[in-house]
């Protein structure tokens, strides 16, 4: 009788034994380690970029910035997804950024302005495709093959990453010898804090030298920069920018508009929370870098729309965006996430389907299809809000469950606006009426 042979076809272990091999080729599990390096520097890029958002005052480039932090997840989606397919340990939900290169990164993107921090940036990025160039000459384009299909999609953004910073620093600071000096020993101090990193060992301590600037001007600071093109809305009177009824759009369909345009406001919010929340899930940080892109993209068609209809941004009072201070960062990062997807979000659904078949009406199929556009992504944002308004609130340790997080911040939301129990309590299930007291109604007759 023949012997009975039984394999384990999910025994995968051998793959990821150790292997007296020395030669030029990368095994699987050496590919995958190597892809991890450059999915945690795809990271700490996008937080970089991101957390530089409030540093800066103006407007495009605080759009741009995101751009950037968007881009970067997208390649991490690329990397992670290869990852999975080979041997060695996944990304997983505990995952996070290896505590040395947290803290170089953490170091550069310190810096003392914006010129700093865009050499620091050129700098990284190069870092980053001179792997993505080693791995071209190591890999076997055959063995290999899904590799490259994953760096082939990551090259399309290489020269937009490397050439975002050559503006600022190709004629840095040409009038001013002091200054120049001073960029130049920041330049020698970027080298330098990279060149620790790649000789230091996981298991001993790292011997950083000393940071050369006393008041960085980024990431995330205290009081986000704000553009003079943006005057800001006195909020001792009107509870936000859209209640200003000196608005050139006040009392009409094209506020619409505008409120669109001023969603930079929600942008910087996020950026604050992608930055200043640590180890949650990668899949937490891949959705809020498409949700903030996406508010950016809204706030830039609302501004476009606007120009386009002859107004000027400075026309309009705009909402500020705030920081959250040590003291309230527990409870400010959930309680703003949780009203901005579960309470601000899909009421302002009512309003936007009314808008399109207003608009349509006026004869402006542009304006329409921005709303249908904006409903499409918010969609996708109340979505995000379902799956980790809940889960941040308990990772921040304030311990609201998944079964109360939305009425609890629905509750907030109108105690904010000056409403009593009694009136919350009548209106609280009834998510019409409940929206009708959370935001304002427009005026879908007057153009």
């Amino acid at each position: 009788m023949a012997k009975r042979i039984e394999v384990d076809v999910t025994d995968y272990s051998f793959l990821e034994a150790a292997s007296s091999y020395k030669g030029s080729l990368l095994r699987p599990i050496d590919t995958a380690k190597l892809l991890k390096m450059c999915f945690w520097l795809e990271f700490e890029l996008s937080r970089m970029t991101m957390g530089w958002v409030s540093s800066v005052p103006d407007w495009d480039l605080k759009g741009e910035l995101v751009r950037l932090s968007y881009l970067h997840t997208q390649h991490m989606v690329q990397l992670r997804e290869r990852i999975s397919e080979l041997p060695g340990a996944d990304i997983n939900d505990k995952a996070w950024t290896p505590s040395g290169l947290q803290e170089a990164c953490q170091r550069i993107t310190q810096a003392g302005g914006l010129i700093e921090f865009a050499a620091g940036y050129k700098f990284i990025v190069q870092k980053l495709y001179e792997q993505y160039t080693a791995f071209h000459e190591t890999l076997d384009p055959i063995l290999d093959g899904p590799t490259f299909d994953k760096l082939r999609y990551i090259e399309l953004d290489k020269e937009q990453m490397l050439s975002w910073g050559i503006p600022y620093v190709k004629f840095a600071y040409v009038e001013d010898g002091q200054k120049r000096d001073a960029y130049h020993s920041w330049l020698v101090y970027i080298d330098h804090v990279w060149k620790v990193l790649e000789k230091s060992s996981s298991v001993k301590k790292i011997d950083w030298p000393d940071h050369p600037v006393l008041d960085p001007a980024g990431p995330i600071p205290l009081k986000p920069a704000n553009d003079p093109k943006y005057p800001h809305v006195d909020l001792t009177k009107y509870k936000s920018a859209m209640f200003d009824p000196k608005s050139p759009t006040y009392d009409s369909l094209k506020h619409m508009i505008f409120i669109n345009a001023s969603e930079m406001s929600a942008v910087e919010s996020l950026t604050y929370l992608y930055y200043g929340v640590q180890k949650m899930p990668v899949d937490f940080y891949l959705d809020v870098a498409r949700h903030t892109w996406d508010e950016v993209r809204h706030s830039q068609m609302g501004v476009r729309r606007l120009k386009q209809m002859g107004y000027r941004t400075e026309d309009f009072s705009w909402h500020p965006s705030t920081a959250p201070t040590p003291e309230t960062m527990d409870q400010v990062f959930p309680e703003f996430y949780a009203s901005l997807t579960m309470v601000m979000e899909p009421c302002s659904f009512i309003k936007k389907r009314k808008s399109i078949g207003a608009f349509m009406k006026h004869g402006d199929p542009l304006s329409s299809i921005q709303s249908e556009y904006d409903i499409a992504d918010e969609r996708l944002h109340v979505g995000f809000g379902q799956k980790w308004g809940a889960k941040l609130f308990e990772h921040m340790e304030d311990f609201i469950s998944a079964q109360n997080a939305a009425e609890t911040v629905k509750q907030m939301h109108l105690r904010k606006m000056g409403y009593s129990q009694d009136e919350i309590n009548k209106v609280l299930h009834s998510f019409p009426e409940f929206c009708g007291f959370a935001t304002m109604e427009l005026n879908y007759d007057k153009y």
